[in-house]
Formats: structure tokens, sequence, C-alpha cells
């Protein structure tokens, strides 16, 4: 499994490069605004198969203009299987834009659920890898904005109190207008190592993390678990003119209520699967 790790971490850390290099590599007499933002999860060597699972995607690209040009493009992957028992979830969004007024935003999200019986005096573990990967691109930071932020990890809950047990988390925020940010979470029984390059000043930013680790939770009792591994990303880039801010506010204000409409739908069926 470390032979399997360590090629896992030297491919994330090749695709991030090249991730990070798409957009250093683009030319400024483009007068381009960039933002990407990518998130994966893979879980393996689980010590038990899932009695039940459940995966969600969720995808969103807006694209808004009065002048300018602009391209979103949002995906998500989610997957749970059985047998053998390995679970993958990844998000990517990029949103381009040109010229001026335009405002571009890429979301993705991906859900992924599995139930496990634990009998009494037994080992619960599952070795997980993965990585968060932002990048933006501005050609003129007084006036162009780029964003790109990631949120994902897992919990354990017992079913039986809905408490989490166990627990990961890593998020980032990277913007051109500054308040960048790089956190990790995670409970005691939960062991990992991260590597992290970033290069976080003027008009090319980008921060590339890889990391691995590794759960292992013992039950006195026989007890029913559930896995909830959560991944959303987001990438935005924006020239507003005064004309066009109406109509973003308004963009804005009904993308967020149908994001937050399908998540609450997600929560919702989420509950039932648990039920």
């Amino acid at each position: 499994m470390q032979k399997y790790l360590g090629f896992t971490h030297r491919f994330l850390l090749l695709t991030t490069s090249w991730l990070a290099s798409s957009v250093l590599l683009t030319s400024p007499s483009q007068a381009a605004t960039i933002a990407l933002s990518q998130g994966r999860l893979l879980f393996t060597n689980f010590s038990q198969s899932p009695t039940s699972t459940f995966t969600n995607t969720d995808t969103n690209a807006t694209s808004i203009f009065n002048g300018g040009n602009v391209a979103t493009n949002a995906d998500a992957i989610a997957y749970l299987g059985t047998t053998p028992p390995v679970g993958y979830s990844s998000t990517s969004n990029q949103a381009f834009g040109e010229n001026n007024g335009y405002l571009g935003i890429g979301n993705s999200k991906s859900t992924i659920q599995g139930v496990f019986d634990v009998n009494n005096n037994t080992h619960f573990s599952f070795n997980f890898t993965g990585d968060l990967n932002l990048a933006t691109f501005t050609d003129n930071p007084q006036q162009e904005i780029a964003s790109g932020s990631g949120n994902l990890g897992f919990a354990l809950i017992n079913l039986a109190n809905n408490n989490v047990l166990d627990y990961f988390q890593i998020a980032g925020s990277l913007t051109t207008a500054g308040n960048d940010i790089l956190t990790y979470q995670n409970s005691k029984n939960v062991k990992f190592g991260a590597f992290t390059s970033s290069n976080i000043a003027g008009e090319q930013e980008f921060t590339t993390t890889a990391f691995n680790g590794s759960l292992n939770h013992y039950f006195q009792d026989q007890t029913t678990i559930a896995l909830v591994v959560y991944n959303s990303t987001q990438s935005k880039v924006a020239v507003p003119t005064p004309s066009m801010l109406p109509a973003l506010i308004f963009g804005w204000g009904a993308i967020s209520l149908g994001l937050k409409r399908k998540r609450q739908k997600s929560s919702e069926a989420c509950l039932s699967e648990k039920k």
C-alpha cells in the first residue's frame, strides 16, 4: 500500500504542476482573467464492504456578459463500489473571461455515503489520498476579479445518534484581491501527511496540496456507521460594469438560492437513506 500511495502522490504532483503551468504560461497580452479549481479524494483498503451506498453530483456553470467574453465549465464524479470497496470523488471547474463586462462562475459538488455494520470489538479502517488545486490569473488586478475555492473531506457518523466520530477536512481559498487561506482539520483517529506548493503573490497565483492518510477506529460495541464524503469547488471571474451591476446581483442571488435548494434536497435525500 505504501508503494501505491507513493505512486499516487507522484502522480498528483505531476498533474497539479501541469495545472499551475496552464495558468502561468498564459500570455498577459491576451488580457484574460482565469480561475481554476479542482478537488479529488480516493479511498482504498477498507476493512470491510459497505452494506449500502449513495452518491450524488451537482454542477452549475453560469456566464453573464455585457461587451466581454466569458466561458465556464464544471464537472463532478462520485463513486463508491462494494467489490472491492473503493471510493472516488472528483470536482473541477474553470472560468475564463476577457475584455470588459462579464461574470463567470463554475460550481461543482460531489457527495458519497456508505453505510457499514461494524461488529463489536472490531477495528474499522481505510486509507485515503487526494489533492486540492487552485489557480488564478488576472491581467489587470485593479479591475479584474479571479477566485478559486475548495472544501473537501469526510466524516464518520454513528447512525444511532448522528454523532460525528471522526473527520478530516481541507479547505482553501485563493483570490487576486488577497485573503488567501488553506486550513486542515482532523480528529485523533485520522492520521495524514500533506505537501503544499504555492505562489500567492502578483497577477498569477496558484496553490496545490497533495495529501494521504488513514483512519482507524476501534468499536467496542456493534455499531452502524455512515462514511460521508463531501467535495465542493468553485471558480469565478468577473469584470463588472456599472450597467451590469443590477443583473449581476440578481443573477448571483438566483444562483446562490438555487445551490442552497439543491444542497437541501441532497441533505434530505441523505437523511432518507439513513432512515
